[in-house]
């Protein structure tokens, strides 16, 4: 996937196929000042407010209470972004697209993850001293609050709507399973899905204790009561249990260091039953000689770099390191979206 500024015009066509089309100064501006926009949308409840019908930024504004002028101007980017639509008689008023992914109850919603990236704005700005030092920034250890930690949960919910109906489907599971270990599982929906697909199936979500007491409640309401309980633990001291028949780990393992990945790998490996299945999904780093950049997968390698202590790791390291924990049949599968989203699985002999 790519991302990128589109032509209005035949004159902006031709600009932008130069070689000296501005660029630098679009992809430095633009995105920031789309971005800035809406997160303050969610932040001070733009599309909530314009979930009856269209209203003038006046009318708005001192319904939530910030200045018309400024709220205006957000107002007209958001549109120009395709997150309102001119409602007339200088009125705005929701997209298609902002009604079905902007909105507390959307079915598509994304609302805590546009709100996760806001509390996190900042950290963006040391993306510089990342580079530098190749020391990064720990999100969880900097998570203090309930209610951040809500957000982030929540957000991890959001994505996971997206993503677990194509996970879930791809993972090996022993016929009779009965058990499985969602490690760092958070909300619990990935594990879920999984053990709905291979009744009596049912999932245990092992998480830090201040993430496990947000992710229950999302849990939960999400419906999945069924087939998902919760544990507090650390995953990294504590102990895991035994006779799982899958062990998970979706989209964790780049905030571990290698040498901690293959203790835990270790660890896992006796927590499974015979011919378990251990399954992890997360967002590969390509090997600079053997894949074309991938903005929107390249993307999300920066920001976990970038937010986490350790970084996204390669295929080949993950088929290593389950080899070398006693694991067989280890198979590497792409999921249909993104070159860099991959399925990591193999085998408790």
């Amino acid at each position: 996937m790519r991302y990128g500024p589109i032509a209005d015009d035949a004159f902006e066509e031709q600009l932008l196929a130069s070689p000296r089309a501005p660029m630098a100064l679009f992809d430095s501006f633009v995105p920031l000042v789309q971005a800035s926009a809406l997160m303050a949308g969610v932040r001070h409840g733009v599309f909530e407010g314009l979930r009856a019908g269209p209203r003038t930024a006046s009318e708005l504004a001192v319904a939530l209470g910030v200045d018309a002028d400024t709220l205006e101007l957000a107002m007209r980017v958001l549109t120009a972004s395709n997150y309102l639509v001119p409602g007339g008689q200088g009125r705005f008023e929701l997209s298609e697209l902002a009604r079905s992914t902007l909105l507390d109850d959307s079915a598509g919603r994304l609302t805590a993850w546009v709100a996760m990236l806001d509390m996190w704005w900042t950290d963006f700005a040391k993306m510089g001293d990342v580079i530098r030092t190749g020391h990064g920034v720990d999100h969880h250890g900097t998570l203090r609050d309930p209610t951040d930690w809500n957000t982030y949960q929540a957000a991890m919910l959001e994505n996971a709507r997206l993503m677990a109906p194509l996970v879930a489907p791809m993972v090996p599971v022993k016929p009779g399973a009965k058990r499985l270990l969602d490690i760092a599982g958070s909300h619990g929906l990935y594990g879920a899905l999984i053990a709905r697909a291979h009744p009596p199936m049912r999932s245990e979500v092992l998480d830090l204790p201040q993430a496990v007491e947000q992710a229950r409640k999302l849990g939960s309401a999400e419906g999945l009561d069924d087939v998902v309980t919760y544990r507090a633990g650390d995953v990294l001291v504590d102990d895991l249990g035994a006779d799982y028949d899958v062990v998970l780990l979706s989209n964790i393992l780049h905030h571990f260091a290698p040498q901690q990945i293959v203790e835990l790998l270790a660890r896992v490996r006796r927590a499974i039953s015979t011919a378990g299945t251990v399954a992890i999904w997360e967002v590969c780093q390509q090997d600079a000689d053997d894949a074309q950049p991938d903005l929107i997968g390249d993307a999300f390698a920066l920001f976990f770099r970038l937010t986490s202590t350790a970084r996204c790791y390669t295929a080949d390291e993950f088929t290593r390191w389950l080899t070398n924990a006693g694991f067989t049949d280890v198979q590497i599968q792409a999921l249909p979206v993104g070159r860099s989203l991959i399925l990591v699985t193999g085998r408790a002999a």
